[in-house]
């Protein structure tokens, strides 16, 4: 219940997060860690310093969620420095926490949960002005193998661009089959990972979500997330969902929003900054993990993935790389779409500072100056634009052209 330093865990990997949480904690007495199931937010607060040698309280342990919910002050009341797991359990335990920081700017707290979002409201009116946020995303393919972030990607919007340079060529199927989540990436077969996901969907639908809201019938819900699955990356159509599955349009729009709340499922908002009106305002739609969504999707080995889906699979693996690089680099993450005649599509872009870096996914293993038209259209619209990158299947680091880069997938993972 108390300090956690002999669980530390000799085969820990390093996350990438835990440098910018350290940097929050010497500027905010609280910092707030959410993020999906089985991301390792627990493992991170109990072997990164200085958090390992902090006290921790988890709200899974019966008797200390019960004291939590009838005499909060007493429980925190010993004036150490506090990690508390499964925050959302007592969300009364925030107005104690606000008093305690007052009363003593040297007190800290790292409050981490799995359904965060669902405080975020309440969150932010207790703990206004004393809290940063962080969402602990599944492990990177560098992450996993104990490797440095890619530092070039994050100086590229500071100005500074990379060198050319080759680098292995590494299959994507078999790790946009696997998903990224700890638990996967130390299994072995195909068997093991699809009976993996199925159990991690099952106590998703069956505890999880129970506990996110009231949800009347487990079946239609998964039928929602099939749906999703196969339409990863595509325009968000709720109305076309509903009517696929057989139920109202507030029914599936409330089904995606628990998805999104739970962390699993991400809404990628258009970047509508510019003179060009005929810009697509409709979200798309990705889950987070591309294991999720080809098990989802009913793939249950890398080798039966459809043509069709390679694709977009390939760039919901993308997605959750970049989506790593923005919360490293405190940046928003985007895509580009223009509607009517002769559309134009930039897959992703990624702002920070007014800056923006246009990106396209491409999973063949070549790509030329014909792949570059969209991002030299956007770039060419956007006078903020500095960079475009091509993430592809290939093996060399090139510029196409002066400000436009094709990047092998694992240079950026």
């Amino acid at each position: 219940m108390n300090r956690n330093k002999s669980y530390k865990n000799k085969e820990y990997r390093p996350r990438w997060l835990a440098e910018n949480m350290r940097q929050a904690i010497d500027v905010n007495p609280i910092v707030i860690l959410s993020g999906a199931r089985q991301t390792g937010k627990s493992t991170l607060l109990r072997n990164e310093k200085p958090f390992t040698n902090w006290r921790y309280l988890s709200f899974d342990d019966i008797d200390v969620l019960g004291q939590a919910k009838d005499d909060p002050k007493s429980l925190l009341s010993i004036e150490v420095d506090t990690v508390i797991d499964e925050i959302q359990k007592a969300p009364e335990v925030l107005s104690v926490i606000k008093r305690l920081v007052d009363e003593n700017r040297k007190r800290r707290f790292v409050l981490s949960g799995s359904a965060n979002l669902l405080l975020m409201k309440q969150v932010t009116e207790t703990l206004a002005g004393r809290s940063l946020y962080f969402s602990l995303l599944p492990f990177s393919y560098s992450e996993w193998l104990v490797k440095e972030k890619p530092k070039w990607f994050l100086q590229l919007l500071n100005g500074r661009l990379p060198k050319e340079k080759k680098y292995q060529i590494v299959s994507p199927f078999p790790h946009f089959f696997r998903g990224f989540l700890p638990p996967v990436l130390r299994l072995k077969k195909n068997e093991q990972l699809s009976l993996w996901w199925e159990g991690y969907t099952k106590t998703y639908l069956e505890r999880d979500l129970r506990e996110l809201s009231e949800v009347s019938s487990l079946s239609d819900f998964k039928k929602v997330m099939e749906i999703l699955a196969i339409q990863s990356g595509c325009i968000l159509n709720e109305t076309d969902i509903a009517r696929k599955c057989a139920m109202s349009q507030p029914t599936v729009h409330r089904y995606i929003n628990l998805l999104e709340t739970s962390h699993l499922f991400v809404k990628l908002r258009p970047f509508t900054k510019g003179k060009l009106r005929r810009i697509i305002k409709s979200p798309k739609g990705y889950f987070l993990d591309p294991g999720l969504a080809c098990y989802l999707a009913g793939y249950y080995s890398p080798d039966v993935i459809l043509p069709e889906s390679r694709g977009y699979l390939f760039e919901t693996l993308i997605l959750l790389h970049l989506n790593i690089i923005a919360s490293l680099a405190r940046a928003n993450l985007f895509y580009w779409r223009t509607w009517g005649g002769k559309e134009k599509e930039v897959d992703f872009v990624l702002e920070s500072a007014r800056k923006a870096i246009a990106i396209e996914v491409k999973l063949s293993q070549k790509v030329g100056y014909e792949d570059i038209q969209n991002i030299k259209f956007f770039m060419d619209s956007y006078r903020n634009a500095i960079l475009g990158l091509i993430i592809y299947n290939g093996r060399e680091m090139v510029y196409l052209t002066r400000n436009i880069i094709a990047v092998p997938w694992t240079a950026l993972c």
